[in-house]
């Protein structure tokens, strides 16, 4: 089976992760998968992307494939409609944004194409993100399939010390770690604010993105430039160390479809503050006892607040710790990832079978 994978660009981030994972996964089971991006990279003109996105309509149309699996709304609309009319049979969508973060436009045309039967399969990776479709027609919601993030729990390569040494980070200071995009989704801006309260700590943004200039320039303006560290996009196995090298992870996200930064970092046993959203207190409980403290995403007091009792030496304990990275680790797991898009893949085979053999009696009839 030849599958392609398209993205929007080649912004490192929780999507670029989860395609990587799923083209690794396939691939061990001997499907070819291609891995494309929509556009070249981020912030193109409108007449650039348009651009681009007549030439992945003209990949789609000749390709050939088996399966097209989009992540991002543009690219979803572009398998859908081009897919469907190219006569490709599985065409898979992700829903990675909520539909009040989509761009109106793309959201009608996301609409459409889901109302239309266009989409095989339209996953989402959480119970909350399937609630943001309650209001959809029930010909769009026929096709929504919950399938959970999976990952590998991240192994540390390099001591604590090591890694505040290699990123210039204070060896004994208490260190916030976010890990994101620098956009106004993820929010970092709050955490820089709160920063200026919180004399002892240092934050470490591990991402890049268009917010990176005025999150600096925020960072001089508090006073904080000296405690905040902007390590860019890095890859998985600095994120490890770095993880094992922090005392508390931070996530204000204003929006997530699933959290998969918090989640890996919960795996990793880090004590957490992160945003009220619905999906993180779905994605993040365990027993109950868990280390993870909630704030509303722009309630700069409030993090203040979670972050100075987070870093009490009494609170969190270790125990909570691990067993919620115990418990992360059990129910996100990603071979139970890739499992269920192979069961998605066979059933859909099945499906395909069952039509050919209804067919046939109809053709031997029409012999003369």
């Amino acid at each position: 089976m030849r599958i392609l994978q398209i993205i929007h660009d080649d912004e490192r981030g929780g999507v670029q992760k989860l395609a990587g994972m799923i083209e690794q996964g396939l691939g061990s089971h001997r499907f070819a998968v291609e891995t494309a991006y929509l556009y070249p990279r981020a912030g193109l003109p409108l007449y650039a992307k348009l651009v681009c996105a007549l030439r992945m309509a003209q990949r789609i149309w000749r390709g050939g494939f088996d399966t097209l699996i989009a992540y991002q709304s543009t690219a979803s609309v572009l398998v859908g409609m081009v897919g469907w009319l190219s006569g490709c049979r599985l065409r898979v969508v992700h829903q990675t944004c909520t539909p009040s973060a989509t761009p109106r436009p793309l959201r009608a045309l996301d609409k459409l194409a889901g109302t239309l039967g266009l989409y095989s399969a339209n996953i989402v990776n959480s119970a909350a993100t399937w609630a943001e479709f309650a209001h959809y027609p029930a010909r769009y919601r026929r096709s929504l399939i919950l399938i959970e993030h999976g990952l590998d729990a991240s192994a540390p390569t390099a001591s604590r010390e090591a890694t505040r040494r290699r990123f210039g980070l204070p060896a004994s200071q208490p260190i916030l770690l976010n890990v994101g995009r620098l956009t106004a989704q993820k929010n970092q801006d709050v955490l820089i604010r709160a920063l200026a309260c919180l004399p002892q700590a240092h934050l470490v943004l591990a991402g890049a993105g268009a917010k990176d200039g005025s999150f600096h320039a925020l960072a001089v303006t508090l006073g904080v430039d000296d405690r905040l560290h902007r390590l860019g996009a890095l890859p998985s196995d600095d994120i490890a160390d770095l993880y094992a090298a922090a005392d508390l992870f931070v996530f204000p996200s204003t929006w997530e479809t699933f959290g998969l930064a918090a989640v890996e970092a919960g795996m990793a046993g880090l004590p957490m503050v992160v945003a009220d959203l619905p999906v993180l207190r779905e994605v993040l409980r365990a027993d109950g006892s868990e280390p993870v403290a909630f704030v509303a995403p722009d309630d700069v007091e409030g993090w203040i607040s979670a972050i100075g009792r987070a870093l009490t030496p009494a609170t969190p304990s270790s125990r909570g710790g691990s067993a919620l990275a115990r418990a992360l680790t059990a129910k996100y797991s990603r071979r139970r990832m890739i499992e269920s898009y192979l069961s998605l893949f066979e059933a859909h085979r099945r499906i395909e079978h069952r039509k050919l053999r209804e067919l046939q009696p109809s053709a031997e009839k029409a012999q003369p």
